[in-house]
């Protein structure tokens, strides 16, 4: 308890954001780079958490945020970060505190709620910005709440692939010429040969991508079904999952 009483002395002396971040995180990843076998590679990770704070007083920090892990809201702090993961290194590299200060008025309640005048994936654009010229990584990894087409753009455009998680609900065509003429099909819709990936087009993403399905079993003894896509499409299916698991 004395230890923790410290840290949150420590924390509440100034205010840090990413900048402070990054200097703790920069001599340990130049570390890494510097010792980092060949043909090992980094990956960054995108995530976002909500820290449950449900009997603090609500301001533009502690508020009510949609936690998709759990699948409702909850009155917390929301940060979105980003990691990097190398070997036995995994550091965060930078975090945003979603902040809710834009009055929006409810007709129907007649009320006015608050939002972020910037989005999740907002956030983690401007991050990926801000972390190029400073870490090499390989691939981006990321749930499906990070899966559209802008940051698979955006990702692609800084000379770097994607292993994001895909809601089963998404739609994919099976050429470039399917694409062109709008026939598409849910991704749980498709047929996987000897559990290897297929090459598929998704609806707004212009190079082809992989799509692959991994089945599991939970913990109640459940079947459950994890869709992957990817933008490097030499991967195998092997080596698809394997990426994502470092998440």
């Amino acid at each position: 308890m004395l230890r923790i009483r410290r840290v949150t002395r420590w924390l509440s002396q100034t205010t840090y954001g990413p900048a402070d971040i990054w200097r703790q995180a920069k001599p340990l990843i130049r570390q890494a780079e510097a010792r980092r076998p060949t043909g090992e590679f980094a990956v960054l990770i995108a995530d976002d958490s909500v820290l449950e704070k449900a009997h603090t007083t609500a301001n533009e920090l502690i508020c009510t945020h949609w936690d998709h892990s759990q699948q409702r809201y909850v009155k917390g702090l929301n940060f979105v970060s980003l990691l990097y993961q190398a070997g036995e290194l995994a550091l965060p590299i930078a975090v945003e505190l979603v902040r809710k200060t834009v009055p929006v008025y409810q007709p129907k309640t007649q009320k006015t709620s608050y939002q972020s005048p910037f989005t999740k994936n907002e956030y983690l654009q401007q991050m990926l910005r801000v972390a190029q010229p400073q870490v090499a990584y390989r691939y981006l990894l990321a749930d499906s709440w990070y899966a559209s087409a802008e940051n698979m753009a955006l990702v692609r455009a800084l000379g770097h692939h994607v292993v994001f998680a895909l809601e089963s609900s998404r739609t994919v065509a099976l050429s470039d010429a399917d694409r062109a003429q709008g026939r598409f099909q849910s991704v749980q819709s498709l047929v996987f040969p000897d559990t290897q990936p297929l090459r598929v087009y998704l609806r707004a993403v212009r190079e082809a991508v992989l799509v692959t399905r991994q089945v599991f079993t939970n913990q109640d003894g459940s079947q459950g079904m994890l869709y992957l896509v990817s933008s490097d499409t030499d991967l195998d299916q092997a080596q698809l999952t394997t990426i994502y698991q470092r998440r």
